[in-house]
């Protein structure tokens, strides 16, 4: 193991043992309070649980108020704050442990919230600190235990709600700091992040616990509950927008990479429809797919029509084509895409290779992801656009949608490319076929006639030819003919228009 990763193991250690005892002693230290105290706990038990319901409640009703913060509000502080300013000591302890458990219970069943630590180890967490924030608390209301009550409405009960509200602050910024730091985390970061947002976000706990608490002094339990359900109330409408904005942003999202998609399929398919070459057509596609999908690897396979089915596979590596000869289809991954005829997404090749029915081609052997669509025109498949990355799971079921409409627009070009040059090129020495030469020189004699200029016309035959035929047989002959193309080809300059005129005769 690498030090990082045994600098992190050990952190992560470290943290469970904080988490752990934390969430333990609390639990100790709670039971310990509540049993020297089981009579009054036991004549005041409706109100702990009322209190402890409505922590746990406001606590799952978190809602957040910014939308494009990541910060959540909730009105659990100012319930146990309230506890303990009307409840005897340690009922808030009882309050603290029953209404943090029930929270993070109900958090546990949200869908909508992460979790990234085990439960029990989230569930310690979370209720030590809130228990021992009950502590603080409690041990703060000894400090101010002669004039610790809030009957009337005075400038001390006032100071003593926003002595509770920093003493609850204060506490919690330790037990959660102490977290951060065990955890290998940034604590300056999470410092500023705390006093930035955390304390001005609950400011509005101390004068709605101050009301609640005289509410509860004039009233008791019965005139509390009232007010405070209507609070929670509020918390759940809130949330309940916040979860609708949530799913509009979402569907919005989803609305500009849709456009976005249209927008890219319709450059691509403008761009490959305005060449009549397959291998500019693939040139044009890998510029694209490279540039969605982040794709240093692409191949197109394409099937050639004829007795043997050969395919030639055009490679783009890091933005250089290369294609490769001409070979048997075979059994391997292009002749499993072409007869299943559907796109396949692959996580990570080394994990899954094993699992499929074909091998698929790697084109680099740092490639860990692979997605493929098969070119399919008119109910045929023709070949297989691939694309590959580094990056294990770098594709996903959008990205797979998108390289199979790519796909079906690219199968559309390469077909009209390829029955265009069946038309004009003999699919034999790969010369120009006459009707085209003809074509070809009305253009010439027109430039000819307009500029002034000449032009030349060079005819020929092979002598002899039918004799080949005669003695090694037709096949022989069109090898030769294929190598008498490859020459006039290669003799040719790029403005030459080279041409099988019929027969063993060239132009």
């Amino acid at each position: 193991m690498s030090p990082n990763g045994r600098k992190m193991d050990t952190n992560e250690k470290r943290f469970r043992l904080y988490a752990y005892s934390l969430g333990l002693g609390s639990l100790a230290v709670v039971v310990a309070h509540l049993y020297l105290a089981r009579d009054l706990l036991a004549r005041e038990i409706l109100p702990v649980v009322i209190f402890a319901l409505f922590i746990g409640l406001a606590w799952y009703l978190s809602f957040s108020i910014f939308p494009r913060a990541s910060l959540s509000i909730s009105l659990d502080m100012s319930y146990m704050m309230t506890a303990l300013c009307v409840l005897q000591r340690p009922l808030a302890l009882a309050v603290a442990l029953g209404g943090a458990l029930l929270g993070s219970i109900l958090r546990m069943r949200d869908p909508e919230i992460k979790r990234h630590d085990p439960f029990f180890m989230s569930l310690c967490l979370n209720t030590g600190g809130v228990v021992t924030t009950a502590l603080a608390g409690q041990y703060l209301s000894l400090l101010f235990k002669e004039r610790w009550q809030f009957h009337t409405l005075s400038w001390m009960t006032v100071g003593m709600i926003a002595a509770l509200f920093i003493a609850y602050n204060l506490t919690n910024l330790a037990v959660m700091g102490t977290a951060v730091i065990l955890k290998g985390e940034p604590f300056f970061r999470y410092l500023k992040h705390y006093i930035r947002y955390i304390p001005t976000l609950e400011m509005f706990t101390i004068p709605l616990s101050l009301g609640l608490a005289l509410l509860y002094a004039a009233t008791g339990v019965w005139g509390f509950v009232p007010l405070a359900s209507t609070i929670l109330v509020g918390s759940a409408v809130l949330k309940k927008l916040n979860r609708t904005r949530h799913d509009l942003s979402a569907v919005n999202v989803q609305l500009q990479n849709r456009s976005r998609e249209l927008r890219i399929l319709y450059t691509i398919g403008k761009d490959i429809s305005s060449s009549l070459d397959p291998r500019v057509v693939f040139s044009q596609i890998t510029d694209h797919v490279r540039r969605i999908l982040d794709a240093p690897f692409v191949f197109l396979s394409l099937k050639h029509r004829g007795p043997h089915e050969p395919y030639l596979e055009y490679v783009a590596r890091d933005g250089r084509i290369v294609v490769d000869l001409e070979r048997p289809l075979g059994e391997g991954f292009t002749n499993w895409m072409v007869e299943a005829r559907r796109p396949l997404l692959l996580g990570d090749v080394v994990r899954d290779r094993d699992s499929l029915p074909c091998t698929p081609l790697i084109l680099d052997e740092s490639a860990r992801s692979v997605l493929a669509a098969p070119l399919t025109v008119s109910n045929e498949t023709i070949g297989v656009l691939c694309v590959q990355s580094p990056r294990t799971f770098a594709y996903g079921l959008d990205q797979l949608s998108l390289l199979t409409t790519i796909a079906q627009q690219a199968a559309v070009s390469i077909e009209n490319a390829r029955n265009f040059q069946m038309a004009i090129i003999d699919q034999l020495t790969q010369l120009f076929l006459r009707d085209y030469f003809h074509r070809k020189l009305l253009e010439e004699q027109s430039r000819a006639r307009r500029y002034g200029s000449t032009f030349s016309v060079l005819m020929l035959d092979l002598d002899s030819f039918k004799a080949i035929n005669d003695r090694l047989g037709h096949l022989a002959g069109d090898r030769f003919l294929v190598r008498v193309g490859e020459v006039i080809k290669e003799t040719m300059r790029a403005a030459d228009t080279p041409c099988r005129y019929g027969g063993e005769e060239f132009c």
